[in-house]
């Protein structure tokens, strides 16, 4: 079987109706919000001390990469740093 590329699936929202799975998804949401607070707070005290040390001129700051337990970072210019939004999927109900 050929891998396929996350842009070529087919995408579709998954809508949850049962107490159960919406419990589920509310501490799924939950975690990903402290972990994205967490994630906010490591990089901005990477960027802050980058610029203190004058590693990262004005205008720029630090693209973070997290795969495979490895944590990357590369200079973007604060335009390019801003991603687009992600389109609409269909929806499916369970």
């Amino acid at each position: 079987m050929a891998k396929r590329n996350a842009s070529e699936l087919d995408w579709i929202e998954i809508s949850v109706e049962t107490p159960a799975l919406k419990k589920r998804l509310d501490t799924v949401r939950d975690l990903q919000k402290k972990l994205a607070d967490e994630r906010k707070a490591f990089e901005t005290q990477i960027i802050s001390k980058a610029r203190k040390e004058g590693k990262l001129e004005e205008g720029y700051t630090l693209a973070f990469g997290y795969r495979f337990g490895r944590i990357s970072a590369a200079k973007v210019s604060e335009v390019e740093a801003k991603a687009p939004k992600a389109a609409a999927k269909p929806k499916f109900t369970f």
